[in-house]
């Protein structure tokens, strides 16, 4: 069978258009709701500033580009004053982030108010003096450091996924008591120190684990995976925020198409794989508003389409064939669910015709055993 090209999906997407449409339409169900009670009417209050408040962005930096993995959350973040970079307009997402600017990344970030002066050096790797000390005698008074037992605290030594996510999860609170004690991931073990960070990391999705069931707890960060952290994280808190995951939703399938005609399939399924969850959160928030429901089933019929697009690539043209079935039908629901994301809706089944149309003009599916058939997945 020949091998289907990657360009078959690079107009997958109408970012513009799709978002106008369901956050213009998230706005008008929710609108409808306030007749019914006065705490839909809150929601849809705090729906609608949001969504005006998000229109007015900016440009990312000028070495992230639309196709680099962690765009969303890179424009996020600037967006909201969270993240900076340079004076040359750059991010360098790929420069690796010591122990010392992870603490200013993290205070910063979850706008901890910083002290001015330092008093006194509590670690004897530096001075009171260094641009850094405020940040890290302000983490250390937060709790978020203790420092190494020789009383250092090796600011410029590279930061490692378990220490920043420790460092970030203290400082929002988490309470590690369901999360001790377990062996969730391949190379986190049940006894270390590091423990229950990592497998709330695992679970939550703040971090993905690979195919081998590994999160790499001592791998060190960039500051495109400082970033990819920071965002999610900021997800998992809004979760009640129905509007905020809807724009997010959209950010991440707006990515698809971009990704996939950068060749990067990984960066595209996790767009996908976001999207949904996303999407899905926000039906848990408002399962009887349409247009949630049709943004949440829009977000399937994207994954079901790419889930099409690998097979295709892979040459497993049974599956491929059953995905782009499934995105045509996910799709459909949407539509039916929402006449006003009809657009993306066609879109998507177009897309999944053209790869079905591709299947059929090349070599005879191979048969695949029925323990690998692809079960339909519902909202």
């Amino acid at each position: 069978m020949k091998k289907i090209a990657t360009g078959i999906l690079l107009s997958m997407f109408f970012a513009g258009n799709a978002s106008a449409i369901v956050t213009s339409g998230i706005q008008s169900a929710t609108q409808q709701q306030t007749q019914q009670t006065t705490q839909q009417a809150v929601a849809t209050q705090q729906i609608t500033a949001i969504s005006q408040t998000q229109q007015a962005t900016t440009a990312s930096f000028s070495d992230v580009p639309q196709t680099h993995p962690n765009y969303v959350a890179i424009k996020y973040l600037k967006d909201q004053g969270i993240l900076g970079g340079y004076t040359d307009g750059t991010f360098k997402p790929e420069n690796l982030v010591n122990r010392a600017e992870s603490l200013k990344i993290l205070l910063m970030g979850n706008k901890i108010q910083i002290p001015d002066t330092v008093a006194q050096a509590s670690f004897s790797d530096y001075k009171t003096d260094d641009w850094f000390a405020k940040y890290v005698e302000e983490a250390k008074t937060l709790g978020i450091v203790n420092g190494n037992p020789d009383g250092t605290f090796a600011p410029s030594r590279n930061v490692v996924r378990a220490e920043f996510l420790k460092m970030l999860l203290v400082l929002n609170g988490f309470k590690t008591d369901k999360w001790v004690g377990l062996s969730m991931f391949a190379d986190v073990p049940k006894d270390e120190w590091f423990t229950p960070y990592m497998n709330y990391a695992g679970q939550s999705g703040l971090v993905t684990k690979d195919d081998k069931n590994m999160v790499y707890p001592s791998q060190a960060l960039t500051r495109g995976d400082v970033a990819e952290i920071m965002y999610l994280m900021i997800v998992i808190r809004s979760d009640k925020n129905t509007q905020f995951l809807i724009d997010q939703t959209e950010s991440q399938m707006s990515q698809i198409d971009i990704y996939i005609g950068a060749n990067n399939i990984v960066a595209a399924k996790r767009a996908s794989e976001l999207a949904v969850d996303f999407s899905q959160k926000a039906y848990l928030n408002l399962p009887e508003n349409n247009v949630v429901l049709s943004a949440a089933k829009l977000a399937k019929a994207y994954d079901f389409l790419v889930n099409a697009f690998v097979s295709a690539v892979q040459k497993d043209t049974l599956h491929a064939k059953d995905w782009a079935e499934q995105a045509i039908a996910k799709a459909t629901e949407a539509w039916d669910v929402n006449h006003d994301i009809q657009p993306v809706a066609k879109h998507i089944k177009d897309r999944a015709n053209e790869i079905l149309n591709q299947l059929s003009a090349t070599a005879p599916a191979a048969t695949a055993s029925s323990s690998q058939q692809t079960a339909v997945a519902t909202t």
